[in-house]
């Protein structure tokens, strides 16, 4: 089944806390917990600050509730392999760590905006003045209008957006990768629909000093912040 489009959207606030502060459910946050120990930013989620993390469980066509949830269909039809994917966080010192679990047959995508996998987020920039505050773009996907269609076999994510140059594709600085990082473990073989995809994990990092938030001081802080999973299927090669 070929031309399949599914996007899921998730609104979230998160309450960045230390555990011991955060002992009250919250309807309106995610929690992300306090670790000490130093993460390696390579896909592996093998930390064990990992394990204990809270998660979100993002489904096409199933509500989440507070603090949003939400799916839209572009094929016309109904997915054979609907979204599912797991979001976690962690914190250490001023930086923010989230893991998403994306389980996908057909891992890909194209120069076409929204054929596509990979997330789309935005987090406020409480660092500009007045109110309300701006939101600043992180795009991280198979969206590669750079190259050539269709996309190499083995096509990992790029960044786009605040913190990435342009045209897309560019080298960003190390400013730019100070800001935001991630990297992708693909558990299959992405632009290649000869065989199904078991699905992949992204491991990222946000620096919140650069964007306004402070969650080591006592009270933590709120981290507004929400995604989009894209899920393009049964398109490579296009």
């Amino acid at each position: 089944m070929k031309s399949l489009i599914t996007t899921l959207v998730l609104c979230a606030a998160l309450g960045l806390l230390a555990p011991a502060m955060a002992q009250t459910p919250r309807q309106d946050a995610i929690w992300a917990r306090a670790t000490t120990n130093p993460i390696t930013l390579d896909g592996v989620l093998d930390e064990a600050a990992w394990a204990l993390a809270d998660s979100q469980v993002i489904e096409y066509s199933v509500d989440a509730g507070i603090p949003g949830s939400g799916w839209k269909t572009e094929s016309g039809w109904q997915p054979i392999d609907p979204t599912h994917a797991t979001i976690k966080f962690l914190v250490l010192g001023n930086q923010l760590y989230m893991a998403a679990i994306v389980k996908d047959q057909s891992i890909g995508g194209s120069i076409e905006f929204n054929r596509f996998d990979g997330l789309l987020m935005g987090m406020k920039n409480h660092a500009e003045p007045g109110y309300p505050k701006p939101q600043n773009e992180y795009m991280y996907t198979w969206w590669h209008e750079e190259l050539a269609e269709p996309q190499p076999v083995g096509t990992m994510p790029g960044f786009i957006g605040v913190w990435a140059e342009l045209p897309h594709g560019s080298p960003r600085t190390p400013e730019q990768i100070a800001a935001w990082d991630a990297v992708t473990v693909v558990d299959g073989v992405t632009n290649d629909d000869s065989t199904p995809d078991t699905g992949y994990t992204i491991e990222m990092r946000f620096d919140l000093t650069v964007m306004g938030y402070d969650v080591t001081q006592p009270g933590g802080d709120i981290v507004e912040w929400n995604v989009s999973v894209y899920d393009c299927d049964w398109f490579w090669p296009i």
